[in-house]
Order: structure tokens, then sequence, then C-alpha cells
């Protein structure tokens, strides 16, 4: 706080300047008011660092900046004040913890005490705003009585590319969280290509390679020599002249499955190495689908059809299109994405154990759990918040799975059905597809053991509903393929589901299995 003694002199010299002016403007009647020099106060104050000191700063999780100091540490700190022309100039300095850190009236600092976790508040303001202006600067002074150096620094960045122009953000995590340091000195091993800051910022360079790595290193500032390294990749800009998307995925020799979620759309460019993030992508109907970088998301709202997409080079103005078709009806899951797949088991537990899965490329592996002490259980789920059937379009529902009595357990019986909860785009309810246990229309045994298990939507009438119309799209909120009563078993043990489709006949059906190089006896 400013003394009584300082407000006093502030106030007198204030005073004096107002008495002056008085005087002078009795003693001479034509001495003009405007000749009064008005008074300039301090807007900002800031400390300027030495890079020595600079480097060393960093920011907690408060906001605040950090210098750390060893015991008996002496240091001096500069600082500015804006603008040049300030009145009074004078500051304070102060210290909210000096048994921790002293600063003394020309901002030297000695650092005194401390365990790396106890701190002072250092700041300087001017004498005329220090109290409640807002006008000071701070540094919080954070004392070691001895260097803990780093053992260890790992380096992560933003980005493993940068084009020329266009920056990424390096981090760098030292270890022990205790070490007295914890900023490091950046460096790069090719400035031509890429230059960083002290703040990690990275920034590629023009160069005459399409494609330069590059070593980021962040070294520790205590001495150790301990470093850490990431390689990044420095990409040129140059405009795409020419795309075109390749057809794979086009209508009508392809028709796109909603709970896939999206696609990649392959494509060619010339040149081929250009840069593809300036290829400008749109889509025809967004309710449908959207795209980015050529990646295609569907919407997983019920909307169905048609959506053009494009790709256009904005530079010469080429383009290319590919049709799609988000078919009403189609479920395409067949385990080949591991991020992205949605009929798994439904995490049941009972008597102390509990249901998995484990992805394959192609299938999972569900480990049952015990339903009683003679049973086994696993259903599947659909896990996605919305199915949509579409009995005229798609009617046959299959799934391509192990049938566990075929597993060498000694299971004489097994119990299959569909639970499900959906309303049809009209309103009308439908609930439990087939209606029942094993109601499943056929049983194909295949030739490597695994059994297809197949419904008709529009030959087999639901328990809530009847049959489901063949006009419109039916929203199953709840779609569960429950496979329980596995007797008897008294241990949990595995079964493999391989896929889950709709077909439009029982002809592509069929094709398709053969398409996986299997033959089939039919069971049912």
């Amino acid at each position: 706080m400013i003394t009584k003694n300082i407000k006093n002199i502030i106030f007198t010299g204030f005073f004096m300047l107002a008495m002056t002016a008085v005087l002078l403007s009795c003693d001479d009647k034509e001495a003009p008011i405007a000749d009064l020099q008005p008074a300039y106060c301090p807007a900002t104050i800031e400390f300027n660092l030495p890079d020595n000191l600079e480097q060393l700063v960093y920011t907690d999780e408060t906001g605040a900046r950090v210098l750390p100091l060893i015991k008996g540490e002496h240091i001096s700190l500069p600082y500015t004040m804006t603008p040049d022309n300030i009145t009074f100039p004078n500051v304070v300095w102060t210290s909210s913890n000096p048994d921790i850190a002293s600063v003394d009236d020309q901002g030297n600092v000695e650092a005194l005490s401390g365990d790396g976790i106890g701190y002072s508040i250092v700041q300087v303001a001017p004498v005329g705003m220090f109290s409640g202006s807002g006008v000071n600067c701070n540094l919080k002074i954070r004392v070691s009585n001895q260097l803990e150096k780093a053992t260890g620094i790992s380096v992560s960045v933003s980005g493993s590319e940068v084009y020329a122009g266009e920056t990424l953000q390096a981090w760098a995590t030292i270890m022990p969280e205790t070490a007295t340091y914890r900023t490091v000195k950046w460096t790069s091993s090719n400035e031509s290509a890429a230059t960083i800051d002290a703040n990690g910022v990275i920034t590629g360079q023009k160069t005459s390679a399409m494609r330069t790595p590059v070593t980021i290193t962040a070294t520790s500032l205590d001495g150790s020599n301990v470093y850490g390294t990431v390689e990044i990749i420095v990409l040129q800009i140059v405009q795409p002249q020419n795309i075109t998307i390749d057809q794979s995925y086009a209508a009508p020799n392809y028709y796109c499955a909603i709970n896939e979620k999206s696609i990649e759309l392959p494509f060619t460019t010339v040149p081929a190495e250009c840069t593809k993030s300036l290829i400008e992508w749109s889509s025809s109907d967004e309710s449908i689908a959207t795209v980015e970088g050529g990646v295609v998301k569907f919407n997983q709202s019920g909307n169905f059809g048609d959506v053009t997409i494009k790709a256009r080079c904005p530079e010469t103005g080429n383009e290319s299109t590919i049709k799609l078709n988000l078919a009403a009806g189609l479920i395409r899951e067949t385990y080949h994405n591991p991020n992205q797949y949605s009929w798994y088991n439904a995490k049941q537990s009972g008597n102390g154990t509990s249901s998995s899965h484990v992805w394959h490329d192609g299938y999972i592996t569900i480990t049952t759990y015990k339903q009683n002490a003679t049973n086994q259980r696993a259903d599947i789920r659909c896990w996605d918040a919305h199915t949509w059937f579409h009995a005229g379009n798609y009617p046959i529902f299959a799934f391509r799975m192990d049938d566990v009595k075929d597993l060498g357990h000694g299971i004489t019986s097994r119990n299959i059905n569909i639970d499900a909860v959906g309303k049809s785009a009209s309103g009308a309810d439908y609930k439990a597809i087939a209606n029942g246990n094993n109601k499943y229309l056929h049983d194909y045994k295949c030739s490597d053991g695994s059994h297809v298990f197949i419904y008709d939507l529009s030959q087999q009438a639901c328990g809530t509903g009847g049959l489901m119309p063949t006009n419109e799209t039916v929203d199953f909120t709840t779609l569960q393929i429950k496979h329980a009563d596995m007797r008897t078993v008294e241990y949990q043990f595995e079964y493999n589901l391989y896929w889950v489709q709709t077909f439009k006949t029982m002809a592509d059906l069929e094709n398709y299995v053969k398409s996986e190089g299997l033959t089939w006896e039919v069971i049912k």
C-alpha cells in the first residue's frame, strides 16, 4: 500500500500546481489557461526480462507467469512503462511473501527459502496508481531450496504434418513433475524447412522438396542435457489441377448403409502430390450425407435416397462427382472397421460373471455369462439409437454366427428370438419380430460350421403390429437378438458372430454367402 506520507506528498504536489494556476490567472488577466501543462498518468507497466530469465518462465494452472529460482539466487527485474512522458514515473515494489522472495525498491529480487511449492508474488506498480488502479505487473516467484534436474522429456505435437506457411503446436512434458525448470529449449533439425519458436509453435517453410522430414527437439534448461524429440513432415502447397473420384461406391452398383456411419471415397489427383486439403467438397443434400476431405458421413435421422458428392479443384475449376444411394432398410454389419461397429454383446451379467466381446477383422468373439445355475446367455444388441427396416426394399434379415449346440459343450438347446420395439413412419407400433423363440424362417449350416439364421420381414409377423409395411420404414429404437437358455452348461464359453445384414432377396443372401467361399445345407 502507498504510505500516508507518500499520499500527502502527491496531494500537496497537485494542490501547489492548482494554486500556481490560480495565482497566474489573478496576476496576469491575459495569461491563457491553455498554457498549463497536463499531468500524464501511467497506462501500462510490463516486465521486460532478459532472455536467460524469460526462457525459464512458464504459465501455471491459474494462468500466472511463474519464474522458478534457486535459494540464494539474485536477479533484477527490469520493466517499462507507457507513455514515455509520465508526469510521476516513480514505482512501488512489493513481495506477497518476503520470507520466500524479497524485493528492494530497485527491483532486485533475492530467493530466500522454499521447497518448490511456496511462492511469492512480486509486483511493480506506479506510485500514483498503486491503489485499485489495475495498472501493475506481477510475476510469481517459486523458490526451490536446491535444483532438481529433469530425468526425461517427452514431446507431442498437434499433428504429424504441416504445410508451408501453416503451423503446428509442440508440447514438452518434463519428468519428474517436481523438476525445478518446467520449460525447454526448442530446436529444429532443418530450419529451412520448419522453424520453432520459444513457445513451441512450429512454422512450415517453403522448400523445393514436396515432403521434408524435420526433427523437433526439446532440451532441458538445467544443464542435464536431457532431451526429447518428435519427427514431423513439412509439405509444400501445390494446387490440385484435376481430380477423379473412383466410382466403386456409385449407385446402382453399390448401395450405402446408414449403420456404417461413413465411407471414405477413393480418388486420384493431378498432380498426385498436390495439397489435397485445397480440394472443395460438397453434397447435393446434406440432410442425407455431408462430406469433408473425401469422407462422406451419413445422417442418423432416417433420411434416405440419392445424394451427389462433388469435388472441385479451385484453381482450375475441374470437378468430379459420384452419385450415392443411402438405401432405406439396408443393414450391413461386417466387422471390418474396429472403430465403427454397432452390433455386439448386450453387456449382461449374472451370478458373478459378465458378457463381453473382442473384435477381429471380419467377426467378433462373444463371451457368455451365467444366466443361472445350469444356463449360459449372451444376447447381441444393436447399440445404435435407431435402426430402420423396410420390408419392401430389404425384407430378408439375417445373421451368421456359431450355433452354440455345435461347439462341444454338451448344450442340448438354446433359444434365439428378436426383441424389438419400433414405430413406422406413419405411426404404427411394431414389437417382437417373428414373435417367439427360434422362429427364424431358415437355418443354413455353412461349410465352416457357422449358421445363417434368416427372417423374412414380408412374411413373418411381429408380436405387436403384425406384418411390417412394405411401403415405408419402421424405426426400431430397441433391437436385440436374444441368445439365451443355453443348457446345460455351468461355465462361460465363447462363440463368434460374423455379420448382421439385410438383403433384397434370398438369392442375394445366398450369393453373398457364396462370395465368402462357403456352401451350406438347409437345416430348417
